[in-house]
């Protein structure tokens, strides 16, 4: 194992513990403040552990740079809230990348970066990101992450084309009404050869024989996943029983809420078949989809759930959340599209979505628990409840935003990375208040995701691995330009290190694990040892440390870069003293510093 003991460096192993915090349970000093949510205290906890509260300083005024800071630094001046001052151009410049576009920056371009003088350099560094193949990749993945294709679910070519699909919808900024209403009504003779096809083809259910589709179950996972994963309501609990009198204490608005509604919602795509091809004997997870199907019987089997015992006669489609019906002259699955992204709750659940990734809470969280009985402050929940979103008017005017703008991921996304709100520094000058945080008083600091962690690592070393995407030739680089299964494939010569290291990280697997953020031993122990990392360190050639090596630059000149590159800074004096002492081995030294910087508790974290 290569471990150094260097006082002035503060290595990942320390800050583990950081990753889940316990939750807080300091009172809330402002009742005009909605209660922070597990999510708001944790992302809280964690910011004031990495960068605790400073002494207090004169902070220059933030600028209200557009709707969102009218909401936001509105509401704390109203309660009188101090806030954090704007990060610096290091802090901005990493943390921009990182969440624009999965992956730190390199050196060069943060000097290039923080030697310019004009004012308005970080619009023009937002508007540069958002169009570029890394931010397209980027959110290319965030959206199959929530579609969740996987070739044990639509085949490998099926998964592919999907995310294909994805990626060409986000490189010409297609409305994302337009794109849900593709994911919901498309038809295939096979959905390996149409995209979209594979988000209905995903939620097939079958018994024992893989081409016994349960024709009911399909159709209820299917409005399941649709509400939860565009309108952010999980109504999984109401397609076994009724919500009253088990979901009191959970959620207001699916207490009120009862099965029919939910066989109702799956009426829609009742005359929707998704069938296995299983005439082609070498077909695997390849599916056929069209609108043949025989209706919605609310007396038919199930596999997944309690028996059904409604009526058995086919029942007629309603939209549970508006009570309207289908026009009868065209087909319910696309009526079903049309009304869920018609419904204003499709733009409040995606505008808060992109807030959540953006800042690191919602401003309803988590982002799939919506309760629909608590977010409008002109009709408030009964006491004990209390409105969910923090800024409930805030989320209307981001709804209407996207609306106003076709529906386009991203203007919203540009919206938010130019507020100023946004471009706080996690820093916060003064004693930090629990009850601050949902104010968003300061940026919150996360954990890189496990994809994130894995391409930072490569672009700072230019150590690539190059993986093949399977069923294809092509080859690619970074983690976000594949799936989490691929990489994993024998093709891949590392793969399988790799695909651990990415799974102790908490990479979902898009069939059947959950993503985590959450902190583990497992985790310090791979930073500082796994094959992966170590491997990555070396001044190979084509490396960026064996390039460094090569320059006529002093020593200190090279530390600096060293640092730039990893952590986007230059070392405080006493980290280069402890530098120096490091490279007093000689070659390898610069290996042990690199392995340090890795090691630090910044690279693994969006500050």
């Amino acid at each position: 194992m290569r471990l150094l003991i260097v006082g002035g460096f503060t290595l990942w192993v320390a800050a583990v513990a950081a990753q889940a915090p316990p939750p807080s349970q300091t009172p809330v000093d402002h009742p005009t403040a909605a209660p922070p949510t597990t999510g708001t205290r944790d992302a809280s906890t964690l910011t004031e552990r990495l960068r605790p509260g400073a002494a207090p300083v004169a902070t220059a005024p933030v600028q209200r740079r557009n709707l969102i800071d009218e909401f936001i630094f509105g509401k704390m001046d109203a309660d009188k809230i101090p806030h954090a001052g704007l990060s610096s151009d290091e802090e901005f410049f990493r943390r921009v990348h990182i969440d624009l576009t999965g992956r730190i920056p390199s050196d060069e371009d943060l000097r290039t970066f923080v030697g310019l003088t004009d004012a308005n350099k970080r619009d023009a560094l937002v508007d540069r990101l958002v169009v570029s193949r890394s931010s397209k990749t980027k959110w290319t993945y965030f959206l199959n992450d929530i579609y969740k294709p996987h070739s044990n679910r639509v085949g490998p070519q099926g998964k592919v084309a999907m995310q294909k699909w994805v990626y060409d919808n986000i490189h010409l900024d297609r409305p994302y009404n337009e794109m849900v209403q593709d994911l919901l009504t498309a038809n295939a003779v096979s959905n390996w050869y149409v995209g979209p096809a594979s988000y209905v083809a995903r939620w097939v259910i079958t018994a024992v024989a893989c081409d016994d589709e349960v024709h009911e179950d399909t159709s209820e996972e299917l409005a399941i996943h649709a509400a939860k994963d565009f309108l952010g309501v999980d109504m999984s609990c109401v397609s076994c029983h009724n919500g009253a009198r088990h979901l009191e204490k959970i959620n207001l608005y699916l207490s009120q809420r009862r099965r029919q509604e939910l066989w109702e919602m799956g009426a829609f795509f009742g005359k929707t078949r998704v069938l296995r091809r299983s005439e082609i004997t070498t077909a695997q997870d390849e599916y056929s989809i069209d609108d043949r199907g025989p209706g919605f019987d609310p007396s038919a089997r199930t596999v997944l759930r309690t028996d059904r015992r409604g009526p058995k006669t086919l029942l007629e489609p309603v939209y549970m959340f508006t009570g309207e019906r289908p026009d009868p002259v065209r087909h319910p699955r696309a009526e079903f599209a049309r009304l869920l992204t018609a419904d204003r709750q499709f733009a409040r659940a995606t505008v808060n979505l992109l807030w959540w990734e953006m800042f690191g809470v919602g401003i309803v969280d988590p982002p799939f628990s919506w309760d629909l009985a608590r977010i409008d402050p002109k009709n408030p929940p009964p006491a004990p409840w209390t409105l969910q979103p923090s800024h409930p008017e805030l989320l209307e005017a981001l709804a209407q935003y996207f609306i106003d703008h076709d529906y386009s991921l991203r203007s919203v996304i540009t919206l938010i990375a130019k507020s100023s709100a946004y471009q706080l520094s996690s820093q916060f000058p003064g004693e930090w208040k629990a009850s601050y945080a949902p104010y968003f008083a300061r940026k919150f600091v996360r954990r890189l995701k496990a994809e994130e962690i894995h391409d930072s690592l490569v672009m700072a070393t230019s150590v690539f691995n190059e993986y093949v995407i399977p069923t294809t030739d092509l080859r690619v680089r970074y983690a976000t330009e594949l799936g989490p299964e691929d990489i994993a494939d024998r093709r891949n010569p590392n793969g399988k290190q790799v695909h651990f290291f990415l799974d102790a990280f908490g990479q979902t697997n898009r069939e059947a694990s959950e993503r985590s953020n959450d902190g583990e031993i497992t985790q310090a122990i791979l930073l500082m040892n796994s094959p992966f990392v170590l491997d990555q360190i070396k001044a190979k050639d084509g490396s960026f440390l064996a390039g460094l090596l090569k320059q006529d630059l002093p020593e200190d000149e090279k530390v600096t870069r060293l640092f730039q590159r990893f952590l986007q800074r230059q070392p405080t004096p006493d980290e280069a003293t402890q530098a120096r002492a490091v490279l007093k081995g000689g070659a390898a030294g610069w290996e042990d510093l690199q392995w340090l910087l890795v090691n630090k508790v910044e690279f693994v974290h969006n500050f």
